[in-house]
């Protein structure tokens, strides 16, 4: 994985549990259920970008290595089986 592409995940997960951390206290505050809701999407949207940033460079990497030995199908329904598997 690129060293770019890392840090930029690894920032993003920081953030992720930041604001989990920060539903965890709107909880333990009573605090509205419209507003936790709200805090909840923002961290499944935030997971699913990850997870596709993700995805991506797994299909490169899939596609770059099978390709070095000739074994592409086993590849791609490889990487199709783990894209599936990324939250919509």
């Amino acid at each position: 994985m690129a060293q770019e592409l890392k840090a930029e995940m690894i920032k993003r997960l920081k953030r992720i549990e930041g604001q989990t951390r920060g539903v965890q206290k709107m909880v333990e505050e009573d605090r509205g259920c419209a507003d936790i809701l709200a805090q909840l999407t923002a961290i499944n949207e935030a997971v699913r970008s990850v997870s596709l940033m993700l995805a991506e460079e797994y299909a490169v990497e899939c596609m770059q290595s099978s390709s070095k030995r000739g074994k592409s199908r086993e590849a791609v329904a490889a990487m199709i089986d783990a894209i599936a598997r990324v939250p919509r």
